[in-house]
């Protein structure tokens, strides 16, 4: 970089808005991605800052819940960290329920799930989600509601896959109604990979900034 010049990282420079699709009937929530469409699997978006792409994100909303799901293959055992989930096989999730991007500190409307795809050690093959709070919010965001969570896990010798399904009433301010926006950004951590990011980039201080989190469009029903 010659002197006087600047270069700026790329995710700097744009915001991602994407369209979730809606879809009627809702997926059943069982480690199993046989029923996700093709058009529901979203943009590598981390190859835009030269990110690996290794994992399959899936999307789609309806009027009972905000679905998402992961496969992420891979050829050694699924190892995973409750107390640092970058240090495993992992799932980090951002939520900004009202998509404000007005500040760099979150609100009340932020939320950073943990879904792990497996209980750390060798104590079984149960999925766990783990709603920890952001670093330097201006205000918390109230408790996740778990009864109103569906997760799901199947761990596999080529690889694993999640689903998480999220009620409407799960998180604060959510409000499932076309043209709604929400913030979002996903981190796959993987021990073999590295990591993928989906909806922010690495040059960004994603972990604490929802104005670094992309957006999603929640699409009209039409648009299936």
């Amino acid at each position: 970089m010659s002197e006087g010049s600047w270069e700026f990282p790329p995710g700097a420079l744009f915001a991602t808005i994407l369209r979730c699709p809606w879809r009627g009937k809702s997926p059943r929530i069982d480690g199993c991605l046989s029923d996700w469409p093709e058009e529901q699997r979203m943009p590598p978006l981390g190859q835009l800052s030269g990110g690996e792409q290794f994992a399959d994100v899936f999307m789609a909303w309806n009027e009972r819940g905000l679905y998402l799901a992961v496969e992420v293959p891979k050829d050694a055992r699924v190892v995973t960290n409750r107390q640092n989930p970058a240090a495993g096989d992992a799932v980090e999730l951002f939520i900004d329920t009202r998509g404000a991007r007005t500040s760099h500190r979150a609100s009340q409307f932020c939320y950073h799930l943990v879904l792990l795809p497996a209980p750390p050690g060798r104590g079984g093959d149960e999925p766990q989600l783990i709603h920890k709070p952001l670093r330097r919010s201006l205000q918390h965001a109230p408790e996740v509601r778990s009864e109103r969570l569906r997760l799901a896990s199947d761990l596999r010798d080529d690889g694993y896959a999640l689903e998480l399904a999220i009620e409407p009433e799960a998180l604060h301010g959510y409000e499932p109604v076309a043209g709604n926006r929400i913030g979002l950004a996903l981190v796959v951590h993987d021990i073999q990979h590295g990591r993928q990011l989906f909806g922010t980039s690495a040059d960004v201080p994603w972990e604490r900034d929802p104005s670094t989190w992309g957006l999603v469009e929640l699409a009209p029903e039409v648009e299936r």
